[in-house]
């Protein structure tokens, strides 16, 4: 597999991609008492990280950005997770046989070496799971393949309660984290890290992403950058929600050139830190 470059810090060197994520040391930015909550986006040029795909009701990652080497990356930052936060978005393409793929970590030969590892560092086999949704729209059918692990549900004061039953008589784990229907970041986080979390790994979309770094719970962004221009109308970017006041300023910690994906088009791979919170 092809080295990358490492552009910061200095000195300039060549890595090895695989490991490279691996080898952040998170477990050393958590003790008994925090979490280190990161997470992790692909995105074109132009900002774009979800496109319509053909055929489909929802967006996915783009065709032309996608690509293995960025995946492997994706997955060595699951690795290191003990719980996952995604969206009951997710759930619903599942059950439509429309998302990417299961909730990582991969089950196949690839990611061997990861699954192995874990078990190693004395986590379990698979991450546990927090869903944020206001909706509680989670079909039963795709809950299925995640029969092994924690399954939470995070949601506000004011969600539907027959909904929240019907998922508990699924053995899902249903918290009220905030008022109204939604779940509040900062809560959210705080009920998790009571829970004994402390990697947890941000797979959801831009209104998770947003709600997470509002609330600025947030501590650290991998982020592929993809040289590519992908146009369109219709696109999820990075997050989704009112503006930020004030802008957060996350500051680059790591900063690498990958020459050889998406098909040699190239990409960077930055690694960001968030500082103290910004708001409530």
């Amino acid at each position: 597999m092809h080295d990358l470059l490492q552009l910061y810090p200095p000195p300039t060197t060549s890595l090895p991609l695989e490991r490279l994520y691996l080898e952040h040391p998170l477990h050393r930015l958590v003790d008994d008492a925090t979490a280190l909550v990161y997470s992790n986006f692909i995105t074109s040029l132009d900002g774009r990280i979800a496109l319509p795909h053909p055929g489909q009701a929802t967006h996915g990652v783009p065709a032309a950005i996608g690509n293995a080497r960025d995946w492997r990356l994706y997955q060595e930052l699951a690795a290191q997770s003990d719980l996952l936060v995604t969206s009951a978005r997710y759930f619903r393409q599942y059950a439509a046989g429309e998302a990417q793929d299961t909730l990582p970590v991969g089950n196949d030969e690839r990611f061997a070496d990861l699954r192995a590892w874990r078990l190693d560092q004395g986590l379990n086999a698979q991450p546990d799971i927090a869903v944020f949704s206001a909706s509680l729209d989670i079909p039963a059918v795709s809950l299925q393949a995640y029969r092994t692990r924690r399954v939470h549900v995070l949601t506000g004061n004011g969600a539907d309660p027959a909904r929240m039953d019907a998922l508990r008589a699924q053995d899902v784990e249903v918290h009220s984290a905030g008022a109204g229907t939604n779940a509040e970041g900062g809560q959210a986080i705080r009920l998790l890290q009571n829970m004994g979390y402390r990697r947890i790994y941000v797979i959801a979309g831009p209104s998770v992403f947003y709600t997470l770094v509002r609330a600025g719970v947030l501590q650290r962004l991998y982020l592929t950058l993809a040289h590519r221009i992908l146009g369109g109308e219709d696109f999820d970017s990075l997050t989704w929600g009112s503006e930020l006041q004030p802008a957060p300023q996350p500051r680059l910690r790591s900063l690498f050139y990958d020459a050889y994906a998406p098909d040699d088009a190239g990409q960077l791979l930055a690694c960001y830190d968030f500082p103290a919170a910004i708001g409530p």
